[in-house]
């Protein structure tokens, strides 16, 4: 009976030492980037820059930050006045399709301005990467957008 107890207690911790060293491996080089105090290594080495290229990066999102805030800020302040207005209205007023307006146009501003900046940074690639950069950052900016079927509305 302690035969069969002791080999399931080996093949228990062989397989957690396996999966535990496997983790490990897998993500080392993301976890390398993360913890790294250039926030653009990963970009870095998901499309081979040089440092000419990080530099020119690096000082385009310096200046953008701002512009990034304040749009994230317009944000929340627009999701959080929609937010209330539906918590207190019993139907659809001028005052929420207001609402509901100026958070739509707010996240299409950002949107456009996430893209701008992902056209300056692009530019400093080379074409093939930059293409790859642009699609990249339009697929997380623009989800479902860029390949809504219209077929299935109907």
């Amino acid at each position: 009976m302690k035969k069969p107890a002791l080999i399931l207690l080996t093949v228990l911790v062989v397989a957690a030492a396996a999966y535990f060293t496997c983790y490990h491996l897998a993500t080392r080089e993301s976890q390398r980037m993360l913890g790294s105090a250039d926030d653009l290594a990963w970009l870095r080495a998901e499309f081979t820059l040089d440092d000419a290229q990080a530099r020119a990066i690096a000082t385009l999102q310096a200046d953008y930050e701002p512009r990034c805030m304040a749009m994230c800020d317009r944000i929340a302040t627009s999701s959080a006045r929609l937010k209330k207005l539906l918590h207190e209205s019993a139907s659809m007023t001028p005052e929420l399709e207001a609402a509901m307006r100026e958070a739509s146009q707010t996240e299409a501003d950002c949107h456009a301005a996430t893209l701008a900046q992902a056209f300056a940074i692009s530019a400093r690639m080379a074409p093939a990467q930059a293409a790859r950069y642009r699609t990249m950052i339009a697929a997380r900016v623009l989800p479902g957008t860029l390949r809504h079927d219209t077929a299935t509305h109907r």
